[in-house]
């Protein structure tokens, strides 16, 4: 029973606040949410992460003590029974949340956040449901847990379309809305000087992509597409991420004579002070379901090149605030970096129209959205 006056209690549930876009589009998302009007809550798998240090002081945390599975729902159904959320947000884990929630038996809504596609994610090698068998156990698991969330919330129409095709999601219990970008926090932080490490390699014509190094972004396409570009113009890349494929990327960079061309700088806590010093931003994924690294590429004034994508595709208006590659072949993705760098006109055309895209994704505006969706879900 709701106690008069109590501000409604929403609940964001995560394994962790590891340096993942779902991660980073929860704290923002969360964030942004009236404070006067929600009582904010955080619940995490473990307490870790570097964005716990971006959550605003006025949410609370709550995590599990314990390492196994059952351990980790039996402490986060304990957390529902004691603290009551009105709604459950789920980013990740979604199963788990939905098990969990539904018997602590105070009746919270249960919405999923679905930030991909899921059936190239069941396809993604990063991940150990690629073998056919867990493929298909997964698949069969997701129709039956979708079909009892409450509301599913998708990062873009092609993220929604995906679950109805391939999922048989009914349409009218999606609802479509973008991840937040703070501006102010990007306009701000993209004033800050570069390391004195890379300063003096950022000449002109620079090129830079961001994000975790994995299969699914799709590094070896982009290095390639380099190869072919530098036989035109002096390029260089610079690439801002740490993963599991730095050796073979370094490798393959060194293999094909770019070693003084394409530079590993590593997870950068401030990849903005790079991004807006790049005459253009590159993003080669296999797939996107948002890509929020090309909205705040765009607010800081930079023209994209991406490979086209559910999320690409929703973000990137061809031809105006950058260049979208449908086919993923490095020629393809050579030719465009080559348009946009090789015609400063075009540049200052779509560097321009970045910024205004950019304003969309403003964080009060999608905070907003969220409210409205939310209140939705507990009606």
């Amino acid at each position: 029973m709701d106690v008069p006056g109590r501000r409604t209690r929403v609940c964001f549930a995560l394994p962790s606040l590891a340096g993942g876009g779902a991660e980073r589009a929860a704290v923002q998302i969360l964030n942004a949410l009236d404070g006067d009007r929600w009582d904010r809550w955080m619940y995490l798998f473990e307490r870790e992460g570097p964005y716990l240090a971006e959550l605003s002081p006025s949410i609370q945390i709550d995590a599990s003590p314990t390492s196994s599975r059952l351990g980790r729902w039996r402490a986060l159904r304990r957390f529902v029974r004691l603290v009551r959320p009105d709604v459950i947000v789920a980013f990740l884990s979604y199963f788990s949340v939905l098990a969990a929630a539904r018997a602590a038996g105070v009746g919270a809504r249960v919405v999923f956040n679905q930030q991909t596609p899921l059936s190239a994610f069941l396809n993604d090698s990063d991940f150990h449901w690629s073998r056919p068998w867990d493929r298909r156990t997964f698949a069969a698991a997701t129709r039956m847990g979708y079909a009892a969330a409450d509301l599913i919330v998708t990062t873009s129409r092609g993220v929604a379309d995906d679950l109805v095709r391939s999922f048989g999601v009914k349409t009218e219990r999606i609802r479509i809305v973008p991840n937040p970008v703070d501006l102010e926090a990007i306009t701000k932080a993209a004033e800050e000087p570069l390391d004195p490490a890379y300063a003096a390699l950022f000449t002109s014509p620079a090129i830079v992509s961001a994000g975790r190094l994995a299969e699914v972004k799709n590094y070896p396409l982009l290095i390639d597409a380099l190869k072919i570009l530098r036989e035109r113009r002096p390029a260089r890349l610079f690439i801002l991420g740490q993963g599991d494929q730095a050796p073979a990327l370094r490798a393959s960079i060194e293999a094909k004579g770019l070693g003084d061309a394409v530079h590993l700088c590593g997870f950068q806590g401030n990849p903005w002070k790079y991004i807006a010093r790049a005459d253009v931003f590159a993003l080669a994924s296999k797939y996107e379901g948002f890509g929020n690294v090309l909205v705040e590429a765009m607010a800081c004034g930079v023209p994209v090149v991406a490979t086209s994508s559910p999320g690409s595709r929703a973000i990137v208006d061809d031809d105006v605030n950058g260049v979208l590659v449908e086919g993923h072949e490095p020629a393809a993705v050579a030719a465009a970096l080559d348009r946009v760098l090789g015609d400063a006109a075009v540049r200052g055309r779509m560097s321009a129209a970045a910024r205004r895209h950019a304003e969309r994704y403003r964080a009060a505006s999608i905070g907003a959205e969220y409210d409205r969706v939310l209140t939705e879900a507990l009606a």
